[in-house]
């Protein structure tokens, strides 16, 4: 059922409209991209969160407050919902850009025996690395070997029974110390 808004709902909305892109940039200002078309989603989700909050607003504190957190979990909101949806699926123009040239090399072939080749030296001395240092690059090290293999970092977490942000730290430390490592850059150039 469809309950329509008073007068003094809709002028309280129409004052206060400015508030959605507000809240919106705020909190998108941190994301790496966001493009338009889910700017206008997380718009249109903070529209109808500042419509809700005009029909039950009080009068027992300022409405922009009250706004303004009806508009954020309103937004946090359909965050999770896409989350929870979420198909991981790119798009033709990020396709189209990428190279899909060494995911097609059949595994019998020549290329795909050099690459193997190639890549066991760095493997055996990461290992190396990874056996002669202390418990926090060891652990760091070998959290990089299994995200090249393809674990994701709350997998890794999992196994270790700690923190993703443990792991992060783990492998930011191992970063920093494999490239001051003369003989990795060598193998790897």
């Amino acid at each position: 059922m469809i309950i329509p808004m008073t007068d003094d709902e809709r002028r309280l909305t129409e004052e206060y409209l400015y508030l959605v892109p507000e809240m919106v940039k705020k909190l998108t200002t941190r994301c790496a991209y966001v493009s338009y078309d889910e700017q206008q989603d997380l718009l249109q989700a903070g529209n109808l969160a500042l419509c809700k909050a005009a029909m039950n607003y009080d009068n027992t504190r300022p409405f922009a407050v009250y706004a303004r957190v009806a508009i954020r979990n309103a937004i946090y909101s359909y965050w999770r919902k896409l989350q929870k949806e979420r198909k991981y699926t790119c798009s033709m123009y990020a396709s189209s850009e990428f190279d899909m040239e060494p995911l097609l090399v059949d595994p019998k072939t020549e290329l795909w025996q050099e690459q193997c080749m190639n890549q066991e030296p760095i493997y055996k001395h990461l290992q190396s690395l990874e056996a002669g240092s202390c418990n926090t690059l060891r652990k760091g090290i070998h959290a990089l070997l299994l995200q090249q293999k393809g674990y994701t970092n709350q997998e890794i977490s999992k196994h270790y029974g700690v923190p993703m942000n443990h792991v992060r730290a783990w492998q930011s430390k191992a970063r920093k110390y494999l490239q001051q490592d003369t003989k990795l850059y060598t193998l790897l150039s």
